[in-house]
């Protein structure tokens, strides 16, 4: 009775994990997917957007109702500064995604050592006070957990309904196949880039806000859910937004029945272990569409 209890919480803890992960997997997603740029700039946007709250929540004092539009905002001016100085130069002159890539990197590990210069690599924590805790279905949550949950499945929901029926949305999947074709049809590529980091940031922010809040953050806490946002989207396919959301519920749930199996140094072991497993087995994700299937249709 006690294994089974205890696999069901760490089932429910999962899930919760899960649905915060589909935020910064569709993050991740949306600039990949426009751009098929390895957007490693996202773990930048993700620590900057951790000190960001930090600052106005902990440091300023500022009510949350002030704290989360400002962070929004700043997330989405920091994206916006991103494309400005460094990707939309490297497009203009027609680099390879690898010199991107790199290019990516360099922001990540400049921002993660500026952050700590200001900051201190010590971990920072935005509220010291123990959450109160509420019971589901035999399951207890604390009322945060509860939080990540429902604004995790809504964001993740509002966005992907977007996704499947706006015009704006299929320019951006347009722009990672032919980028040269909205040039020809006269769409605004410069704004639509522009609106894919803005997306991005904001995506990646909500996230850094809800977990800070639950757990504190450090200056290099970035590079971990990038790897956990880039696996789930290459997890579920790279091609298909519902699949990014179904690849980070899987991915959370198996780092659960890990964590309940053998231990929680195991979680890392078993995330790349995946991306292993589909990159040779099934390259395009448990739930894309094979390149030849698409070209035959």
């Amino acid at each position: 009775m006690f294994v089974s209890s205890l696999f069901a919480q760490l089932l429910g803890n999962g899930l919760v994990q899960g649905a915060v992960a589909m935020l910064y997997a569709a993050g991740f997603g949306i600039v990949y997917r426009s751009f098929r740029v390895f957007h490693i700039a996202m773990g930048a946007q993700f620590v900057f957007s951790c000190y960001a709250f930090y600052t106005c929540a902990a440091v300023c004092k500022l009510p949350l109702t002030v704290s989360v539009p400002a962070v929004l905002a700043l997330s989405a001016v920091f994206a916006v500064l991103i494309e400005c100085a460094v990707y939309h130069p490297f497009a203009r002159k027609r680099c390879s995604s690898g010199v991107m890539m790199i290019a990516s990197l360099g922001i990540m590990i400049v921002v993660e050592n500026v952050i700590a210069l200001i900051y201190g690599n010590e971990v920072k924590t935005i509220s010291n006070q123990l959450e109160p805790s509420v019971v589901f279905a035999g399951l207890r949550f604390t009322r945060i957990q509860v939080l990540q949950f429902l604004v995790g499945f809504g964001v993740f929901t509002f966005v992907g309904m977007a996704v499947r029926y706006g015009k704006w949305f299929k320019a951006l999947w347009a722009m990672g196949d032919q980028p040269e074709l909205l040039a020809v049809l006269g769409l605004p590529v410069r704004r639509l880039r522009l609106g894919v980091m803005m997306l991005g940031g904001v995506l990646v922010a909500i996230p850094a806000m809800l977990i800070s809040w639950d757990i504190g953050m450090d200056p290099h806490v970035g590079m971990h859910y990038l790897l956990l946002g880039s696996v789930a989207v290459f997890f579920g396919g790279a091609d298909r937004y519902w699949a990014w959301g179904a690849g980070a519920l899987l991915l959370s749930a198996l780092q659960s029945l890990a964590v309940w199996q053998l231990s929680a140094r195991w979680t890392d072991l078993v995330t790349f272990g995946v991306l292993i497993f589909v990159l040779m087995f099934r390259p395009q994700g448990l739930f894309g569409v094979s390149k030849r299937l698409e070209e035959s249709k």
